[in-house]
């Protein structure tokens, strides 16, 4: 469905429906990859609560929402308030809206409105690259979406140690460039990354995207998975992709 202000409702599962505007960062593969690995590596979803940061148009959480029936409820927290408008209305066009709740703000102000260490794993497709480094976009909502401008990773990782239980897991979708990066900020904030995939558009080609699971306060040790391939060499979605929105 699309109207002339750009609104388009896009199925994204066979009971998953999508807001997507003009002017609203649109998700992509890797929130439906990271949905994909929560799905694999959270066993039990029944009592479980969960927090989306960064949420965009909220497509991680109402994934989940819509593919685990056992998962009772998902926060999440998105700076544009356009983004948050659209996720609630996704849920409710899905019949979500009573399992799903988003608060407008940046995620700095994280303790304004939830509680410490009650959740039992998060969420976060977050900015890739720094204030300074890459193209900047013209438009303010794409900047902040791919730039760290409103908040840099290491903000992701001292929110997620406030929310997270003890043992609780982050589950985070970044680029393997800078991995580097991301290893430092989980430290600094005493997380350890437990558990990694490496994402490749072809088996042959290098990896784009790493997702991976940090727990709050773990001990040392990492173990990395068989490689996650979005595309079979004839360009159709492989198998691993289409089992991610089944």
């Amino acid at each position: 469905m699309d109207n002339a202000c750009g609104l388009k409702l896009e199925n994204v599962t066979a009971d998953l429906k999508i807001y997507q505007k003009s002017g609203v960062f649109c998700y992509g593969t890797d929130a439906v990859i990271l949905a994909k690995y929560v799905r694999g590596a959270e066993k039990y979803f029944s009592s479980k609560k969960m927090l989306d940061l960064c949420s965009g148009t909220g497509i991680i959480p109402l994934m989940l929402l819509s593919l685990e029936p056992k998962l009772s409820f998902a926060h999440a927290i998105e700076i544009n308030s356009e983004a948050v408008s659209l996720s609630v209305m996704s849920a409710k066009e899905s019949g979500l809206d009573g399992r799903f709740e988003c608060i407008c703000d940046n995620l700095k102000n994280i303790k304004q409105h939830f509680s410490d260490g009650v959740y039992d794993f998060l969420t976060c497709n977050p900015p890739y690259m720094s204030n300074t480094s890459g193209k900047l976009c013209n438009q303010d909502y794409k900047t902040i979406a791919r730039h760290e401008i409103e908040c840099t990773l290491n903000d992701i990782f001292s929110a997620a140690f406030y929310l997270l239980k003890t043992g609780g897991s982050f589950y985070v979708v970044y680029r393997p460039d800078r991995l580097s990066y991301l290893f430092e900020c989980a430290h600094n904030n005493r997380f350890e990354i437990k558990n990694m995939t490496f994402v490749h558009s072809k088996i042959d080609k290098e990896p784009c995207l790493v997702v991976c699971e940090a727990k709050k306060q773990a001990k040392s040790g990492i173990c990395i998975s068989k490689p996650f391939v979005i595309y079979d060499s004839d360009g159709k979605d492989s198998q691993q992709m289409e089992q991610s929105i089944h």
